[in-house]
């Protein structure tokens, strides 16, 4: 998957609403803060409120190179 593709993945490592949190399983989401819902979230979650994030964060990038070092 080319790095471009990645950043349209509509999942919360790719919001603009996100930081980190437990990096880089899980993020904080800063739109249920607001809803007072749960703010700490997996990184692959995504919700109706999803925007593309508009500088480069390499949240989703680190969580899919860990996670096929440990599927080998």
């Amino acid at each position: 998957m080319t790095k471009a593709a990645r950043q349209m993945r509509k999942v919360c490592g790719n919001c603009r609403y996100h930081n980190t949190y437990e990096y880089p399983e899980k993020v904080f989401c800063f739109v249920r803060f607001g809803d007072r819902k749960d703010p700490a979230v997996s990184i692959l979650f995504s919700c109706n409120e999803w925007e593309n994030r508009l500088q480069d964060c390499y949240c989703l990038e680190d969580y899919l190179k860990r996670h096929k070092k440990s599927s080998k």
